[in-house]
């Protein structure tokens, strides 16, 4: 499997690493879904793309709900992505065949793998993984409703694909600069269902004439 590396920590570091990883694909319009701040904007500020960032609160350029449907047409975008997005929602299912349903070409997604070590070690230790998990005293205003591995995830893609026309183009293991080491890129490697934070993978529709090469 792939190893793709992110420059930093941060969240700039894995849009970086995310559009390096398929540098072919950002062309046209592209609708960054769960877009959050729009950072995502500026690591495309050098590509000819025409961004547009929906999220539930501003400042989305679309305020609009992923677990109800997209607001735009079917092929309405060149590329679409959902970056830490589909674990988020209820039907996940649904939510997958509408980013699928508005992507001309490509979809792009990134999924967390909630077996990896830390979260095994923090589970052992007794602690919560995230605060997007746990029982909160209060409501929250957002929370992960599903917990999946990585061979899960992967599984999960390549099958619902199947159902809405695309492909998997490319996939692989997306890891910080720690584990970016030659090293760390072995170990990656033998265990990514421990190693591996996050699954990465490129979909393509079925047929097109646009074939993506890395």
């Amino acid at each position: 499997m792939n190893v793709f590396v992110a420059p930093s920590r941060d969240e700039m570091g894995k849009f970086q690493a995310v559009v390096r990883a398929f540098p072919n694909v950002w062309e046209g319009f592209i609708l960054d879904v769960g877009c959050r701040s729009g950072n995502l904007r500026c690591v495309l500020q050098d590509s000819k793309v025409h961004y547009r960032g929906l999220d539930l609160f501003p400042p989305a350029d679309f305020i609009g709900d992923l677990g109800v449907g997209l607001p735009f047409g079917d092929m309405s975008f060149d590329t679409v992505v959902a970056l830490d997005v589909l674990e988020h929602i209820d039907n996940i299912y649904q939510a997958f065949g509408e980013l699928c349903r508005v992507a001309r070409k490509y979809v792009v997604i990134t999924l967390p793998n909630a077996y990896e070590v830390k979260s095994r070690i923090k589970f052992l230790l007794g602690q919560r993984l995230s605060g997007k998990y746990g029982l909160p005293l209060e409501p929250p205003h957002d929370r992960h409703r599903w917990l999946f591995s990585l061979r899960e995830a992967i599984a999960f893609t390549h099958a619902r694909v199947q159902y809405h026309g695309f492909e998997v183009a490319a996939e692989g293991c997306l890891v910080g600069p720690r584990r970016g080491f030659m090293i760390g890129r072995l170990m990656v490697g033998y265990f990514p269902n421990l190693l591996c934070p996050w699954y990465l993978a490129l979909l393509q529709k079925k047929g097109d004439k646009t074939v993506y090469e890395s």
